[in-house]
């Protein structure tokens, strides 16, 4: 699992036989949570996500870390 420092954002990356299954989890004020929960099916659509991600400059590292475990991720299952 990889999340922000104060753990506002978590993300779980999972490899399956369909593609990357994603869940992205963001805690909101008053104990409210927003949870997406996405499916790639290939490394082109995974990148178009990443590419208007706000994680990106929210979090420079931590959304390096989510390219290359995502990447990762697609190599093992080709």
């Amino acid at each position: 699992m990889l999340a922000t420092g104060d753990g506002a954002v978590t993300i779980l990356l999972r490899a399956t036989n369909y593609g990357l299954l994603m869940e992205r989890t963001q805690r909101q004020g008053a104990g409210m949570r927003l949870v997406q929960a996405m499916m790639f099916g290939d490394v082109k659509s995974f990148d178009h996500w990443c590419a208007v991600e706000p994680l990106r400059f929210e979090d420079g590292l931590l959304f390096n870390k989510l390219v290359r475990e995502g990447h990762a991720a697609f190599a093992v299952h080709r």
